[in-house]
């Protein structure tokens, strides 16, 4: 009996072995190979250069607190637009939107097919004051040195803006008509939400009964060493993004003078409830657009992580175990929430009556915000701890398919600019303005063609940002390329 037991397990692992053998060795690429003759050559233009330096000066900060954003600003941005564009202001539809954010129509030769639409936004965050002192040069001043354009609006998002500017113009300057016709717009608010941009604009579109095929948006980027496993630069395609809900809570209880505190304070109450937070993680999960990231980089790995995600029915918590030893990866896998606000007290001398705190989360796919909402009670268990939405609320987005259109159209377009670097599908950890336009287009996108390693990445919302000018070449001569290939 017992030899016969040693023998059926030995034929179960032999045959194991043989099944992630197989599928292995089956294992296909996914990535899209080009022509040489295809491939795009890139040449620095060093009007270009001044362009974006200049774009860079108009210091279109978007301000949390109100009466505190200088929309003057963006009117002299829009100015500057004019002026350094006037081809484009000659051959395109221009609307403005709510003063401040602008569409663009460009009318294509076939109106029987889709539009697309392109987006960036315009506005930046604020530079902290105690973080003057750190930055290379002044932060709106748009110096070029060392090979890079520094300033605030170089990677998030501006420079996004005038690269799409750059693409339209050269197109128009060689008599260029699009297939199809492309909405192009710039939001104003993006970094505090976009309602009063983005939403606005995608209601127009709305109230005009457009429907985009395909809506590309900043996201995912060219990156350098950030994909774990791998050695070659990955082309990050944002197919979807996570929610996003802030949760404020809020602690009332008597205060009075510290010399005779109460058995339970506002502060400490709260401060325990935040503690309960920071020590609960979420449950991972595998979400279908972390299925297809899987799918397109297994093939792309080396051994033995190449045949672990060739058999990820098997190592699914092998894949996730991996993921989860850097902070991005870890929030790809699971919902995650951070304290970020905490308000209390007055004096040092004074038992604070009210303790409030603000907590972000990021919502996984097949979660929803009163998931996380009806989870956060349950961890805190203490009725005294009021907890309330605060702010915008978005659902996870939908998911769109790398079997699409738009999303073949955009790896090949990579595949010219970016010869060197695979693609795959990537799901958002922050947020962008595309949710606003998820009701008017089939699918949205989520990329910044622009090349970057870890350290740049951190410099967005940061100190020194900064994108070489090689990169924002790549990036004007990927616009131009998509703009082409529209079929």
């Amino acid at each position: 009996m017992l030899k016969r037991i040693l023998l059926l397990l030995l034929v179960a692992i032999v045959a194991l072995i043989a099944v992630i053998v197989f599928n292995t060795a089956n294992l296909k690429s996914r990535q899209v190979k080009v022509a040489e003759n295809e491939v795009v050559r890139v040449a620095v233009d060093s009007a270009v250069v001044v362009r974006l330096s200049k774009a860079i000066r108009y210091k279109t900060i978007s301000f949390d607190e109100p009466g505190l954003t200088d929309y003057s600003q963006f009117d002299s941005l829009h100015a500057f637009f004019e002026s350094a564009f006037p081809l484009v202001h000659q051959k395109l539809e221009r609307t403005l939107i709510n003063k401040y954010s602008a569409l663009y129509y460009w009318k294509g030769k076939n109106t029987n097919l889709k539009p697309v639409s392109m987006y960036a936004h315009l506005d930046v965050v604020p530079v902290e004051e105690a973080s003057k002192s750190q930055w290379v040069v002044a932060p709106f001043e748009g110096t070029v040195k060392d090979g890079y354009i520094w300033g605030r609006g170089t990677l998030d998002d501006k420079g996004s803006a005038i690269a799409i500017l750059e693409a339209v113009n050269r197109l128009l300057e060689s008599g260029f008509v699009p297939e199809r016709d492309i909405y192009i717009a710039f939001g104003h608010d993006e970094e505090i939400g976009g309602t009063e941009g983005a939403e606005k604009i995608a209601a127009y579109l709305a109230s005009k009964n457009v429907k985009t095929e395909f809506h590309l948006d900043e996201g995912g980027l060219v990156s350098h060493g950030m994909v774990p496993g791998v050695s070659k630069d990955f082309a990050l395609i944002g197919t979807a993004e996570k929610g996003f809900l802030t949760l404020e809570l809020t602690v009332k209880m008597n205060g009075g003078h510290s010399s005779r505190p109460p058995k339970e304070s506002a502060l400490g109450t709260l401060i325990t409830a935040l503690a309960k937070l920071e020590a609960h993680t979420f449950e991972r999960t595998v979400s279908i657009t972390v299925n297809d990231f899987i799918d397109f980089v297994g093939p792309e790995m080396d051994m033995p992580l190449k045949a672990v995600f060739a058999n990820k029915w098997l190592f699914k918590s092998v894949i996730m175990d991996e993921y989860q030893k850097s902070v991005e990866g870890n929030a790809m896998v699971r919902t995650t929430g951070v304290p970020t606000v905490l308000n209390a007290g007055i004096k040092e001398n004074v038992v604070p009556g009210e303790a409030s705190a603000k907590v972000n989360f990021r919502v996984l796919q097949g979660e929803t915000t009163a998931d996380v909402i009806k989870k956060v009670k349950e961890i805190i268990q203490n009725d005294t701890v009021k907890i309330t939405p605060f702010g915008v609320v978005f659902e996870p987005s939908k998911s769109s398919s790398p079997e699409t259109y738009g999303f073949k159209l955009l790896q090949n377009a990579t595949a010219k600019v970016f010869p060197d670097a695979c693609a795959a599908p990537f799901l958002m950890i922050g947020s962008t303005d595309s949710k606003h336009f998820e009701p008017v287009t089939e699918n949205a996108y989520r990329y910044l063609p622009v090349r970057m390693d870890g350290a740049e990445v951190a410099k967005i919302h940061g100190v020194n940002e900064r994108i070489s000018i090689a990169a924002h070449m790549e990036c004007i001569a990927f616009y131009e390329t998509l703009m082409k290939d529209l079929k």
